[in-house]
């Protein structure tokens, strides 16, 4: 088992930044009732950040479903892809932590904001500066933090009412320091 480097770790990071900026548009949309001044809006976020994958080199980065999320008209996602997308702050954050992107984990009752996971990424300037900035922590700080995931998420998963959001950010930390560990698991 050998986790991925920095630099893929970076990559994934702005993968799962993209993703949950899209999954809040997908669910604007669906909030104010798929406008059609909102939808073109949103159809040129979305082709912005398809430029913005090739110019940064981060399409390889993408999975085939994660292409086909990007790659559908803006409006379309379902509403478990939206839910799922925003929940995946939590794996964005452990990434921009396991870089040194973000002093501590919040405990696991609590979530991550967005806005501060943003302000991480775009406090560099540039995604050369975010990849070049970010150090992974040691191997015995991801252990011990996946043994935590590990251990909430099998107290809770499956559960209803407040275990059900500890179950969600349990299993979004889990998935990403499982593939830090193992660059080979399903990327987080």
């Amino acid at each position: 088992m050998e986790g991925p480097g920095a630099t893929d770790v970076a990559d994934r990071a702005l993968v799962l930044y993209a993703w949950v900026r899209r999954a809040s548009i997908e669910y604007a949309l669906g909030e104010f009732g798929h406008e059609p001044q909102r939808v073109a809006q949103a159809e040129r976020a979305r082709a912005e950040t398809e430029r913005w994958f090739d110019r940064e080199s981060l399409a390889g980065a993408l999975s085939d479903d994660e292409r086909r999320l990007f790659d559908a008209p803006s409006g379309s996602w379902l509403t478990e892809l939206i839910a799922d997308g925003m929940w995946r702050k939590e794996s964005l954050g452990v990434l921009l932590w396991a870089l040194g992107h973000v002093n501590a984990l919040p405990a696991f009752g609590d979530e991550f904001e967005v806005s501060p996971l943003n302000e991480r990424i775009e406090a560099y300037g540039s995604v050369a500066s975010f990849r070049a900035n970010g150090q992974l922590r040691p191997t015995d700080e991801l252990e011990a933090a996946w043994h935590e995931a590990d251990a909430w998420l099998a107290a809770t998963e499956g559960r209803d009412g407040d275990d059900a959001t500890l179950s969600s950010i349990s299993a979004e930390r889990l998935r990403a320091l499982s593939w830090l560990r193992d660059r080979d698991a399903a990327p987080a």
